[in-house]
């Protein structure tokens, strides 16, 4: 059973379990405190932008369309040519996605699609008050042999090391809930800018049952017991690109090493 504190703060998504692991300060003026942000980095604008385009491009809108919808809230010429040259790869994207389906028996398409959990894991509506854990998929495929595809959207650069089952397996979770008669799970991410979608190995049911589950709610408890003490704040290389370091005391604060000054130094 989730303990106390992780039901004070649920409905818990991956990015709200990242943000408290990541800097409890900044989960307060997110969750606690609702602060809108009080500034927008570029690169957050541009990957809602990008997102809005693929959304729409699967959804059957013409790539134009989609790309002069999805680009209005884009400022600058700076903004405007990393947002074209991302755009480049939308149509790899989906011309390889129209050959996935022709080779699959493809039985329904998810675009955008929301999931929601309670905290015995069955399945509820998004928005409803008992959700403990949701997400919104960005991508899923079901296929008539009970398999299904989740995808996730990601414009940044490719991270090496990273683990698909890491950045996915909250929606597997999600995903095994919302569609019990699934009999295979693929994880796939798809890089954006590399235009590549990595896979990971088949994963069953069981494994979902056995092993990401768990660790999907050791993570939510681990958030929520680094957020109870209050909104400590966590400085790292994150805080170049926070929304709030404008409100952050972190931010204002001078860090320096002392250095013993030495005349030979000068030499």
């Amino acid at each position: 059973m989730p303990s106390t504190r992780a039901l004070i703060h649920a409905p818990w998504s991956a990015s709200k379990v990242s943000t408290a692991l990541r800097c409890p300060r900044l989960f307060h003026f997110k969750y606690v405190q609702k602060l809108k942000e009080p500034e927008v980095m570029p690169e957050a604008r541009i990957g809602k932008a990008i997102h809005h385009a693929l959304e729409l491009t699967l959804q059957g809108q013409t790539l134009a369309e989609a790309l002069t919808t999805s680009r209005v809230k884009l400022q600058g010429d700076s903004e405007h040519a990393r947002f074209d040259a991302l755009a480049t790869g939308i149509p790899a994207f989906t011309s390889r996605i129209g050959q996935f389906k022709q080779r699959k028996r493809v039985t329904r398409q998810l675009v955008e699609y929301s999931l929601a959990v309670r905290e015995d894991m069955t399945t509820t509506q998004f928005y409803a008050g008992d959700a403990y854990f949701r997400g919104v998929l960005d991508l899923g495929y079901l296929f008539s042999d009970a398999g299904i595809a989740l995808v996730d959207h990601k414009t940044g650069v490719r991270l090496p090391g990273t683990s698909i089952t890491d950045q996915l397996e909250g929606y597997a979770v999600l995903a095994a809930a919302a569609f019990r008669h699934a009999k295979t799970f693929w994880l796939g991410v798809h890089w954006l800018a590399e235009r590549a979608v990595e896979w990971s190995k088949p994963v069953p049911p069981e494994m979902i049952a056995d092993e990401l589950m768990p660790d999907l709610l050791d993570n939510i408890e681990a958030a929520a017991l680094a957020v109870s003490d209050g909104p400590r704040t966590n400085p790292s290389a994150w805080c170049d690109r926070c929304s709030y370091r404008g409100l952050c005391p972190a931010s204002t604060e001078v860090r320096y090493e002392p250095v013993e000054y030495d005349e030979d130094d000068e030499d």
